[in-house]
């Protein structure tokens, strides 16, 4: 039998198999994630796996991740378990899948990688080339392509189907007979439905849809005999008895494709979710996030430029309901899925990727997070991203270090700006330009003037035992020597702004007295004296 020549050592029956598969309980709701590690980790996917925590979190639930790593040429070698970490940095905890340590799988559903359950696919495959719902095809790239001509040349569907695929009505001894010359060959479905009939499909986001019926024979294995992605997701959805499948609307085209591969199983297919694409805006207006083009597409984009974990999660929550927002204000403390998800409510139009909100949303938590947890978490970025800026900060005192950190968590919206925004407290002092310090604005007409407001700096600074205790005791201070001097508050603070840091834009010169502490002002203002 036809079966047989092509999966001769192929024993299994698909019973035997979804017997190793226990049935879960009814009530259960069981939800997965399932990247394909060809590249980096794309944000969508963080998007997705939080999508399917909330579901799964909402109801008695199963979360669990699988690796779908049928495309070999494309994959990337140690990308799945990269996924796996930076999931874990998410807080998105799997009941299931490799992620226990070394990657080893846990639960009974194993293996929870493609690649480790080819001869389950196999199995099942020539399950349908028995039933006549499969069959080899021979067709060579060019005849392929031929038949693709003719079909648009006639204005109708173009690719594998009915009258156009030869090998669908090929007898057993034709396929024989191409088995022996060693020709490569595919298996394909055989599709029953029809090209001019419509079916309606059923989504939680998108509600009732009505499309046409899949009429290609797709191949369901390639000629490496590894299984399509059509047709392994389909078999694994069913072993681990997924019951809500989410995904992006990429997708949604090939739904009646997966709908009636189901049926010809006789299989009971999961819920499907289809969310609209993660877009941004350019010149053209807004397009779908490139993995070629979009730097930002990737998630590790948003670990390099330092915004954190907490910040992306409600970032994406509040693209999920719009409402979010409003309840993280009044519940700054409670994680995201104590949050009330409406899958009805999910955006039906595309999805802004709005790096300025997320800047907004970055700088927010920064700024009401403690001083010394924002320096634990710099160490940690730095760790990674900079070595140098953090061989650099170990050299200085802790306390230097958080009095700088206090003074610019209210100013910065994510930590890649600490290095440009720092550079004047970590090095030694440079000469301020006389064009930078003379400032009409400030009542600054003449170096005179700025010799006279360091020399007042000086003998205030000089004057104190014991470092400022507080910015307010350092104003209080100043703003009296300086009425005393008959002069304006910025006629000194101003030149002294441009001693400590020697750049247009940095923090206030109070400030920098604070964290500077007097004897590193003192040295500062002395070497300016001595220069201008």
């Amino acid at each position: 039998m036809l079966e047989n020549l092509l999966f001769p050592d192929i024993t299994e029956t698909p019973e035997t198999i979804i017997e190793k598969y226990p049935k879960r309980k009814d009530w259960l709701v069981v939800t997965r994630i399932a990247p394909s590690p060809t590249w980096f980790l794309h944000i969508w996917a963080i998007y997705s796996a939080m999508l399917d925590k909330i579901i799964a979190h909402k109801n008695n639930w199963i979360f669990y991740l699988r690796i779908e790593d049928t495309d070999q040429k494309r994959e990337v070698e140690w990308a799945a378990h990269k996924y796996v970490d930076i999931m874990k940095q998410f807080w998105l905890v799997f009941d299931e899948g490799p992620v226990w340590t070394d990657y080893i799988d846990v639960w009974n559903y194993w293996p929870y990688t493609q690649s480790r359950r080819e001869n389950i696919y196999k199995v099942f495959i020539k399950d349908l080339v028995k039933k006549w719902l499969a069959y080899p095809c021979f067709l060579s790239e060019q005849e392929i392509n031929e038949t693709r001509q003719i079909q648009e040349a006639s204005k109708i569907p173009t690719w594998i189907y009915k009258e156009y695929s030869p090998w669908r009505f090929a007898t057993e001894e034709e396929v024989k007979t191409a088995l022996d010359e060693w020709k490569d060959f595919v298996i394909r479905l055989k599709s029953k439905w029809e090209i001019s009939r419509k079916i309606d499909l059923n989504d939680i986001i998108k509600w009732k849809i009505t499309t046409w019926e899949n009429f290609l024979d797709i191949v369901i294995c390639k000629s490496n005999w590894i299984p399509t992605y059509h047709f392994a997701h389909l078999i694994d959805d069913f072993l681990m008895w997924t019951t809500h499948v989410i995904r992006w609307d990429e997708w949604f085209a090939s739904l009646p494709l997966h709908m009636e591969l189901f049926a010809m199983m006789w299989w009971k297919a999961p819920l499907y979710a289809h969310y609209w694409p993660l877009v941004k805006i350019d010149w053209n207006g807004k397009r779908k996030l490139s993995k070629r083009k979009d730097p930002e597409a990737d998630i590790e984009y948003y670990f390099k430029a330092w915004y954190l974990i907490d910040s992306i999660i409600d970032f994406l929550s509040n693209i999920i309901n719009s409402g979010f927002e409003d309840w993280r204000k009044q519940n700054p403390e409670k994680s995201y899925l104590d949050y009330d998800f409406k899958f009805e409510k999910i955006n039906t139009a595309w999805a802004l990727v709005d790096i300025d909100k997320l800047n907004f949303v970055n700088a927010n938590i920064i700024k009401n997070m403690d001083d010394e947890t924002i320096y634990k978490k710099l160490k940690e970025y730095l760790s990674k991203y900079d070595i140098e800026l953090l061989n650099t900060i170990q050299n200085f005192d802790d306390k230097y270090n958080i009095k700088i950190i206090r003074e610019l968590k209210t100013k910065i919206k994510k930590f890649d700006e600490f290095r440009e925004n720092t550079y004047f407290l970590y090095n030694e002092s440079e000469i301020p330009s006389n064009e930078l310090m003379i400032n009409e604005k400030m009542k600054i007409t003449d170096i005179e003037t700025v010799k006279k407001a360091l020399n007042l700096s000086l003998e205030i600074l000089k004057s104190r035992k014991n470092d400022f205790e507080s910015i307010d005791e350092i104003k209080n201070i100043f703003v009296e020597k300086i009425l005393n001097a008959d002069m304006k508050n910025w006629q000194v603070l101003w030149p002294v702004r441009c001693a400590l840091s020697w750049e247009q834009f940095s923090p206030w010169a109070l400030e920098l007295l604070y964290i500077l502490w007097i004897d590193k002002s003192i040295q500062r203002i002395e070497k300016v004296l001595k220069n201008i």
